[in-house]
């Protein structure tokens, strides 16, 4: 995950001065219609491979679990791909009035359909804890995606038509290698049972996910009415930054937590080992949100022109919206474990409303300010009423105190950078610095970490340390 976002920032000034605001735009809107699309399609009906997985003891059914969930994803992805890249017409003239965009959206559709080789591949890859194989295909297609971006956007100048075509040639190639890697390990092993499981299991989660589509994406196609592409543009790309928090400052733990988790719902010191997951994810998710907010002012005034500099004055209300989103895909164990996902669904269906309705009331008078506002209102009301109704059917013991003072010290620095303007991108950057460094001192300090935590902390600095040494010594 770290080596994918320093690769996109490495990449962020390239496709910052060869795309404009308005190609970000409709780039935003095709992706956001293929997710929408594909969740319509019940591609979330595979999501139950994680459970039933666990569920189950025996290897010979983990492995048709495993099997029945990679078909069925092919099917639906390939039936949803070829549809829509039937009606690219249609799709286009809904979306932009025109039929401009029928070609990327042809592309896009047939990048869905690749995509299908790759998800349970890699949902195995972390069911099996092989955390070397699924960096290696996420580092291989995110290396071949940008040498094809660099080849289409900037030799070739072709634009956003670039960035789809590198993603499905890199998909394709990179699913070819991890299916044919799957169906060796797993076989062809098609169960019936196992697609009632997975439909009885996935379609609550499709009323959620099309829920949280709304919540969390809907905004564009209200700022695109209000606005222009070029609106929608900035926003996205502010949004990006959100995205670039729950990589970096979640995702990598929760790759081998979400899975995890179930496992530990069966010991009896579940409360405890939930409970501290808990309070460590906070401590980078909340350090990597304190970070974005203290340069990413500088870091759009370095990499971009000066028509994406305003992007950043939305950024930090978004990382607000991202922290409840966070705190609920962890939080929702109860109601995982126990295979109540319709409070899933009726939690995102009420966040979803509560957007639309924000989106309508705020958007017209606000504009991205409006879309943002509403945005962590609507992520708030669906993490309150998911943390509710889980801990009424399963309640978790959860460690409060030291997450509020992480939030309280996360929001006093985050407020002091917003608060002192420095001239100067070098003295700025100085500044930035030090409030960092000043976050980090806190953080150790503060009564945050218990005496376990803390021996944690330094066995894991201890021994990353003696990797960076050993490794300098080898090439030395």
């Amino acid at each position: 995950m770290l080596i994918s976002r320093a690769v996109s920032f490495l990449m962020l000034p390239i496709y910052l001065r060869y795309l404009t605001p308005a190609d970000y735009g409709v780039m935003f809107l095709v992706e956001m219609t293929l997710d929408f699309i594909s969740i319509v399609g019940g591609a979330q009906l595979a999501l139950g491979v994680y459970r039933f997985y666990h569920k189950t003891d025996d290897e010979v059914e983990k492995k048709q679990v495993v099997s029945t969930s990679f078909i069925l994803v092919g099917i639906l992805y390939t039936v949803m791909g070829t549809a829509t890249f039937a009606g690219a017409s249609a799709v286009s003239s809904l979306i932009f009035g025109s039929d401009a965009q029928v070609l990327v959206i042809r592309i896009a559709a047939a990048n869905l359909a690749a995509n299908s080789l790759i998800i349970i591949p890699l949902a195995f890859a972390r069911l099996e804890d092989r955390s070397a194989l699924y960096v290696g295909a996420n580092v291989g297609k995110l290396l071949l995606m940008v040498a094809l971006n660099i080849l289409f956007i900037v030799v070739m100048g072709i634009g956003i038509l670039g960035i789809f075509l590198s993603s499905l040639l890199s998909n394709t190639v990179v699913g070819i290698a991890l299916g044919t890697w799957l169906l060796r390990r797993v076989g062809r092993r098609a169960s019936r049972r196992t697609v009632r499981d997975l439909v009885r299991y996935g379609v609550p989660l499709m009323g959620a996910q099309l829920s949280m589509f709304i919540a969390t994406f809907s905004d564009r196609y209200f700022l695109q009415a209000v606005g222009d592409e070029v609106l929608v543009g900035l926003y996205g790309l502010a949004y990006q930054f959100g995205f670039l928090m729950a990589v970096v400052g979640f995702s990598p733990i929760e790759l081998v937590w979400g899975p995890k988790r179930f496992d530990v719902a069966k010991g009896e010191n579940r409360d405890e080992v939930l409970a501290r997951g808990f309070v460590l994810m906070n401590v980078v998710l909340l350090t990597t949100a304190v970070g974005i907010v203290v340069y990413v002012e500088d870091v759009l005034r370095i990499m971009a022109d000066p028509e994406f500099h305003s992007a950043s004055a939305v950024v930090p209300i978004i990382l607000i919206a991202y922290v409840f989103q966070c705190w609920s895909a962890v939080q929702d164990i109860g109601l995982l474990v126990k295979e109540k996902t319709k409070y899933l669904t009726l939690a995102q269906a009420a966040a979803a409303v509560v957007a639309v309705t924000g989106y309508t009331l705020l958007i017209p008078r606000y504009f991205e300010w409006g879309a943002a506002v509403a945005t962590v209102i609507a992520f708030a009301t669906r993490y309150g009423l998911t943390y509710w109704q889980a801990q009424r059917i399963w309640p978790v013991r959860y460690r409060w105190r030291p997450v509020w003072i992480i939030l309280a010290w996360a929001v006093t620095i985050s407020s002091t950078s917003l608060l002192v303007e420095v001239q100067g991108v070098r003295a700025s950057l100085t500044f930035s610095t030090v409030l960092v460094i000043v976050y980090g001192l806190g953080l150790w300090l503060l009564p945050i970490l218990d005496p376990a935590e803390r021996a944690m902390v330094k066995s894991l600095a201890g021994a990353l340390g003696n990797a960076v040494r050993s490794r300098w010594q080898a090439t030395g």
